[in-house]
């Protein structure tokens, strides 16, 4: 892509921005130009941010966050912690897949709907199921996938078999660990 040339990502990602900025000024009930005196910021420039014009910089939003009261996550949220760009534009593009599937739905009568509703449910549950289950590595000639209750049972699972990911023998913490965790899951799951 060229210079200036946004991605249908970047572009959805300052629509939300402008959004954001907009509806929290609302919110807190002042003008847009009285806000860009509060926040520092060149009544233009916040313009162009609410216009969807251009995207604040770093320092802007800060100024603008500050201003609020808010993170500059709640206003850009690829600016959460560990939340790239391209992890939010990847969201993005999975959200666009539903959108597409419910998009496509639509157009179908109920019959068809209620399939691609009964398909939907069966693949979640096949994912569930998937989850709830752990492959081993190979026992000898053998592949065997072990059920997670089956890991918190030492009777059930020889740990001395396991090895991380660089081949080396579990040691008692990690063994330890690995179980606690596992554990914890299908606390969790049981809920």
């Amino acid at each position: 892509m060229g210079r200036g040339t946004l991605t249908p990502q970047e572009e959805e990602l300052k629509k939300l921005i402008s959004n954001n900025i907009r509806q929290k000024i609302k919110e807190k009930g002042v003008s847009q130009a009285e806000f860009a005196r509060k926040a520092g910021i060149p009544p233009t420039t916040l313009s162009g941010y609410i216009k969807g014009v251009t995207r604040p910089n770093a320092g802007n939003l800060q100024k603008i966050s500050d201003s609020l009261g808010i993170l500059k996550s709640d206003i850009d949220p690829s600016y959460k912690k560990g939340y790239s760009l391209e992890e939010w534009q990847s969201k993005q593009e999975q959200t666009s897949t539903v959108a597409e599937i419910v998009e496509v739905s639509k157009s179908l009568n109920d019959i068809r709907q209620e399939k691609v509703l009964s398909f939907a449910k069966n693949e979640k549950k096949d994912q569930e199921k998937e989850s709830t289950k752990i492959v081993a590595l190979k026992n000898g000639e053998q592949n065997q996938t072990v059920d997670l209750a089956d890991l918190v049972d030492d009777s059930k699972v020889d740990w001395d078999k396991w090895v991380s990911f660089d081949g080396k023998p579990l040691t008692d913490e990690i063994k330890n660990a690995m179980k606690l965790a596992l554990g914890k899951r299908l606390e969790d799951k049981d809920k």
